[in-house]
């Protein structure tokens, strides 16, 4: 009879001990968990403060339905958007919007912006710029059916970037201390403007993603790239300058 009490005791602290550890288990994997990935960014042309940014994740250009993450810049255009599961190779768009978003340059002035503009990012890196740069690289990729880094070759040759990574670089922080990103600076306002006049006339299509390749098509007919760096076109009374010659430009 001792034995056998003995051996029942020895039952059951085994199963006591194995209960335990089965629990700390379960509270270590609880404690584990991992947060949710983010995406952070800026917006820049100059800085867009007021500009609407979401996940794109059919490349339309548009905010459809279930393209719940969204956010909006800061006065520095800075945004942060929660990553759904999947979305990381999603693009990322930017909408400025006509007498509400502000431009702020790195004169220290500022001004409203007079069009909408809509510019994207393709870029996978978790911090992520959105410009006329990368909307041009956009372009590339889905217009000329490029690959990630042939759109960016181009656009680093087009444009005499200092780089091919300038591409997807905050370009005016850069500009302060490095002389080979000021003339992406005026470059950036530039292509910005043509995109939002192009864009602000063309009622002949409600699709964004028409008439963001429209708006290229404009912008390289009317000034090419070798104009990008003219003088004489400044932040401030950009509408009267733009002659309308748009011709039969539809896909």
């Amino acid at each position: 009879m001792k034995y056998f009490k003995q051996l029942i005791l020895g039952i059951a602290t085994v199963l006591l001990l194995f209960t335990l550890s089965a629990c700390g288990s379960s509270s270590s994997d609880s404690t584990g968990a991992t947060a949710d990935s983010s995406l952070s960014g800026v917006v820049v042309d100059g800085y867009l403060d007021g500009a609407k940014v979401f996940l794109d994740c059919n490349n339309n250009l548009e905010q459809d339905y279930n393209e719940v993450t969204v956010d909006w810049t800061d006065e520095n255009g800075n945004y942060s958007l929660s990553l759904p599961d999947n979305a990381s190779q999603c693009a990322v768009v930017a909408l400025g919007i006509a007498n509400q978003t502000y431009e702020h340059f790195d004169n220290g002035t500022s001004e409203m912006l007079r069009n909408n503009l809509t510019m994207v990012s393709m870029d996978n890196d978790s911090y992520r710029v959105i410009s006329p740069f990368t909307s041009l690289h956009w372009y590339y990729m889905n217009n000329d059916n490029m690959t990630f880094e042939e759109a960016r070759n181009r656009v680093m040759q087009e444009l005499g970037l200092p780089s091919g990574n300038a591409v997807f670089e905050d370009f005016v922080a850069r500009a302060r201390n490095n002389s080979s990103y000021r003339n992406m600076v005026q470059t950036s306002l530039r292509m910005g403007k043509y995109m939002g006049y192009y864009c602000s006339q063309d009622n002949s299509t409600d699709n964004m993603t028409v008439k963001m390749r429209n708006a290229f098509r404009y912008m390289h007919q009317n000034i090419g790239m070798d104009n990008f760096t003219d003088s004489d076109i400044q932040p401030g009374g950009m509408d009267e300058r733009f002659p309308v010659r748009m011709g039969n430009m539809q896909q």
